[in-house]
């Protein structure tokens, strides 16, 4: 299944393409507040480098949040004319989720401004803290020194740095979810909240 997967849900745009189980053209560069600009310039040579016509596209996968409000709804608006014109699935997945990724333990830490982060705590792609978004000094006491940080958000622990997205979303690949009904998709927006942390 050829698929186009999109990320805008921070400073950096991210384009995959993927043709079965394999990541075909990957796309990754910091975009802060140009995403509108160069993404469709970006998808558009994205295609002309594997030799895609548009009729070839069979899917889209998008981050449906949290993260940036503008950022979320630049892919979702896209990816929504696109799949509603063409009548082709789209699935979402998390953009925390993208962030850890699907190997070994891993926090995913996106700025919530105000001192306050959009925090998910994973292992091995399964969650084990849901996405939230809480305090930045509340989340130094939950993750360690020694698990791996990914996302935009100095905890003074350990350096955050962002991953290879484009794979990523092959990674994570089990976890798409397909939207049901895309003309009631919205961006996943959360709310600050406590957090309970299983021994």
């Amino acid at each position: 299944m050829k698929t186009v997967c999109l990320d805008t849900s921070h400073r950096t745009l991210t384009i995959a393409l993927i043709d079965g189980e394999k990541l075909i053209y990957s796309y990754q560069k910091d975009a802060f507040k140009a995403q509108s600009e160069t993404i469709m310039i970006e998808l558009d040579l994205a295609f002309k480098n594997v030799g895609w016509k548009p009729k070839d596209l069979e899917a889209m996968v998008i981050t449906d949040g949290p993260g940036s409000y503008t950022g979320i709804r630049i892919a979702m608006t896209i990816a929504k004319v696109i799949c509603q014109q063409a009548a082709l699935p789209l699935f979402t997945v998390s953009s925390l989720r993208l962030l850890a990724g699907s190997e070994g333990k891993a926090a995913a830490l996106m700025d919530a401004r105000g001192k306050r982060a959009y925090f998910g705590l994973y292992r091995n792609g399964e969650v084990e803290v849901e996405d939230c978004v809480l305090p930045i000094e509340e989340i130094t006491k939950i993750v360690s020194s020694e698990t791996p940080i990914y996302g935009d958000v100095d905890l003074g622990v350990k350096i955050a740095t962002i991953p290879d997205l484009a794979q990523r979303f092959l990674d994570v690949k089990r976890y798409w979810k397909l939207v049901e009904n895309i003309h009631t998709l919205q961006p996943r927006y959360l709310k600050e909240t406590e957090v309970h942390v299983k021994p």
